[in-house]
This record gives structure tokens, sequence and C-alpha cells, in this order.
């Protein structure tokens, strides 16, 4: 079997891995918490908020050390019995509780300005109040999870996640690996505009775009206001400008499109409290979690076909509620791209500019030989994952060459070529702080020159890689106006043969080409 047939099964058995443990995790927290319910005589929410604290839990620790983990056993507690009361007020006074559930979400995203540990935190602490949007909303006095349970609950799914995900990742391992690597990483760029950071603009976009979608979610849905408010966080959260937010809603109403007709298909196969409903929610689930790699559309339809599903449950039908779900989530998907694009907007090329920046940053520490540089060159370029999307689509739509997608390509072939450069790679250094200064919009120092290195080494590979990139960023050159030919002088054979060639060939340097936009 060939190395690449090996690293072609691995990468297609990943997802499966991933979806696997998230489900293990689920169902040991669904047990746990059943079992809970029944002794404590809860109401069947508090089941619910375990499934989706574990589903969201799962992604949010992926691959986080041992440090990150711990983080959630202190702050998930604390912000569930603080949801317990904030669910409470959603029911009884709608404007409090609406701007109380914004304003808790903001300051969840507003918090990462101070670090990663915040970003860790801001993200656990908006787990619980989220799951308040997918357990199904009663009248004012409606019963709700006890507030003594509301702790133990968040403690449940925080074990079962980190209990699977430590036997399958072994994160110790990855703490001791990674630990000065994180030292020596640089430091994020503390904005994406003008004076703004990243943090505040998208703590800003969320908080008013939620603000909206429930004020238009309790006048036109006012049963299921809900879906509009899930949806619109979907949309704004963690979205990576503009682009991003306009591909987010996208796969969004399509993935819930989708999910919902099939929802619809099947919910006349189950009567009310059939436990094979509840059977069929997790093997959605699952399904979902293991199409998330290929795209989020997958995801959006089996979390809406798994909502449906809970619907069916409880006794409402499927089939009337087919066009207002459509509705609600198309609406949420409107204020949520509307948000990103009218507060405080900031582009997804600016993001972009900003990875590849730390890309590049940690590929000279590798042409420098400094210890574990190739690893977080490496998490650098899959950190570029999140971006890729929107830009990808975006070039599709424009078909234009070269684009800003085409950095996220050439920076993913260089991975496999830095692992096996050698020492006649260190003559790159030059060349990569040419592409740095041309993505910083500096066009001082020592110009970009292609070095002359045999075609079959890593090193020619990874200049190939820089080219490219320094074509998209670098200003186009400023050659002198040629002189008008004279009207009364032909052109000789020779020039008209020049002419031909360097028309056949395109341009003489990568450096002339422009990327789109």
């Amino acid at each position: 079997m060939t190395v690449g047939t090996v690293r072609t099964f691995a990468a297609a058995k990943a997802p499966v891995a991933v979806a696997a443990a998230t489900m293990a995790a689920v169902l040991a927290a669904y047990g746990s918490t059943l079992l809970l319910e029944h002794a404590a005589h809860l109401h069947i929410d508090s089941v619910i908020q375990a499934v989706v604290l574990s589903v969201t839990l799962s992604r949010a620790h992926r691959g986080a050390p041992i440090p990150d983990r711990l983080i959630g056993f202190v702050v998930m507690p604390a912000v569930a019995v603080a949801s317990v009361g904030l669910g409470d007020l959603m029911r009884n006074d709608a404007f409090a509780g609406d701007a109380a559930f914004a304003a808790l979400v903001a300051s969840g995203i507003w918090i990462r300005r101070f670090g990663p540990r915040f970003t860790k935190a801001g993200t656990l602490m908006m787990l619980p109040a989220i799951a308040l949007l997918v357990i199904p909303h009663g009248g004012p006095g409606a019963s709700s999870t006890h507030l003594m349970w509301a702790p133990v609950i968040a403690l449940i799914a925080c074990f079962w996640v980190t209990a699977v995900q430590v036997a399958v990742e072994r994160p110790w391992r990855a703490a001791r690996t990674k630990a000065p690597a994180t030292a020596t990483a640089p430091a994020p760029a503390p904005a994406a505009g003008k004076g703004v950071r990243v943090s505040t603009r998208m703590a800003a976009q969320t908080g008013i775009g939620l603000c909206a979608a429930f004020a238009v979610g309790h006048r036109l849905f006012p049963d299921h206001w809900s879906w509009v408010v899930l949806t619109a966080f979907i949309v704004c959260n963690g979205a990576r400008g503009r682009g991003d937010a306009l591909h987010k809603g996208l796969l969004r109403a399509l993935g819930a499109a989708g999910g919902t007709v099939l929802a619809a298909l099947a919910s006349g196969l189950f009567a009310p409290r059939d436990p094979d409903t509840v059977v069929l929610i997790f093997v959605v689930l699952g399904l979902a979690a293991w199409l998330r790699q290929r795209s989020y559309a997958y995801w959006a339809g089996g979390v809406t076909a798994a909502l449906s599903l809970l619907y069916v449950y409880y006794g409402q039908s499927a089939g009337p509620l087919l066009q207002t779900r459509l509705e609600a989530i198309l609406v949420g998907g409107v204020i949520g791209v509307a948000a990103a694009w009218a507060i405080l907007p900031f582009r997804t090329r600016d993001v972009l500019r900003r990875r590849a920046a730390e890309c590049l940053a940690a590929l000279t520490d590798v042409l420098r030989d400094e210890p574990h540089a190739r690893a977080r060159f490496e998490s650098s370029v899959t950190e570029l994952d999140t971006v890729y999307g929107p830009l990808r689509l975006h070039r599709l739509v424009s078909r234009a060459r070269p684009h800003h997608a085409d950095v996220v390509d050439a920076l993913r072939e260089m991975v496999p070529h830095v692992r096996a450069a050698g020492p006649d790679a260190r003559a790159l250094r030059a060349n990569v702080g040419s592409v740095r200064r041309a993505i910083a919009r500096r066009h001082d120092g020592t110009p970009y020159k292609r070095l002359a290195l045999d075609d079959a080494t890593a090193a020619h590979a990874i200049d190939a890689g820089l080219a490219r990139i320094h074509a998209i960023y670098a200003p186009p050159p400023t050659d002198p106006p040629a002189a008008e030919p004279s009207p009364t002088t032909e052109p000789s054979a020779a020039t008209e043969l020049s002419r031909t060639a360097v028309s056949k060939r395109g341009p003489e340097s990568p450096e002339k080409a422009r990327p789109a936009g």
C-alpha cells in the first residue's frame, strides 16, 4: 500500500471518528440525564439541554489541551444557573429577557479581545444560553429545570465530552507538544479595520442582530420566534467578514430547507411521544456530525431535521409547520447577513490577509530551524479552512483568476513540501520576507526574485507557492510607457515573432497578474 493511499484512507476515517466521538458523548450524557430526570422528577427540558450542550461542547472542545477543557467545568455550571433565570425571564417578560439574552451573547464574543483563555470562556458561556432556543418554550409560568439541577446537567455534559475526547484524542500529548510553540506564536492583529477590534465588531453585529431577530420573530412568528433568533445567531456568531456571513446564510438556508423537507416526510411515520422518534433524532445528529466535515449545509440540514422531529415528538405536526419554519429561517438568515454587512463590517479578505501573514511568519521560523515551528505552520494553515468556503464560492461565481482563494490553495500545497524541505530551503527566507511585506502593503526592501532551484526539490515547490501568493498581494509593476510606433514604419518580422511568443506565453512573471476584487 502506498503512502498516498494510507493518507487518503486516514483522511476518510477522520470525519467518522469525529462523529463517533461526538455521538458517544451525546448518548452518554443523554442516558445519565435521563436517569437523573426520573430520579429527581425533573422536566424533559433537562434532557434536551444535556444533549444540546454535549453536541455544541464536543465541537468547541475538539483538539483542546487539558487546561482549556478545565475552563468548561468552571464556566458552564455558573452560566447554566444564570440561563435558568434567563429562561424564566424570557417567558415572563419578553422585552427584558430578550435584551439580557442579547447582552449575554454579545459579552461572550466581546471578551475574546483578552486572549485565547477568554475566547474559550466566552464560547462556553454562550452554550447554555443558546440551548434555551432549542428547548420548546411555553407561556408565562411554564415549568423549567430547577435552579439547583442546572449546574449538575452542565457538569454531566462537560464530563462525558471530556472523558470521550481525552480517550480518543489524548490531548495531554498535544499539550506537551504545542505548549512551547504557543509561546512563540505571533500575536493576532488587534483590528480588522481602522481602530476597532474584531471582537468589538463581531459583538456589535451579533448583539444588534439578535435584538432585531427577537423583535421580528415575536412580531411575525409569535409561537416560533426562536427559529428566527437561532438562525440569526448562527449566521452572525463567528462570521469572519461579510463574505463568510453571506456564505453561512446561504448554507443555513439550503440545509434547513432540505432538513425540514426530510423531517416532514418522516414525521408521518411516528406518533407523539414515540420512542422511535428519539432514535431517529440521534441517527440524524450522527449523520450530520459526520457530514459536517464536508459542508456546513449538511450540519444545518441535520440539526433542522432533528429539531423538526423533536417538535413531532411533542405532538406538533411537521406538515403545517413546514412553510412557517422555512420562512422563519429565511428571515433569520437575512437579519444575520444584514447585521454583518451594515454594522461595523469587515471583509473576509482582510481576515485572510492576517492569517496568511501568520502562516508565513511560522514558515520563517521553520526556515530558521526553530523548534515546533513546523507544527505551528501546519496549525496556521489549518486555520485558513474557516475562511476558505466563502472565498472558494466567490471564485467559482466570479470565475476570476488569480483569486484570493488561491492563497489558501498555495499554502495548503506547501505543507508536505515544508515537511520534506532540506537545508537548501533556507535560501527562501528572503522571498518569504518579500511576500510578508506585500501582504502588509509594504513595498520596501528586497524585491521578490525566483530562485534557481532544481524543479524536483521541495524548496522549488515552496518557492512556486510563494510566487503565487506574491502575485496576488504585490502591487502591479509600474513599467515606463512604451514608445508609440511610427505610423509609417512597418513592424519587422522579428518583432511580430516576439509579440506572438509573448502572447502565447502570457505574462512574463506572476507579479503582473492581479487577483479579483
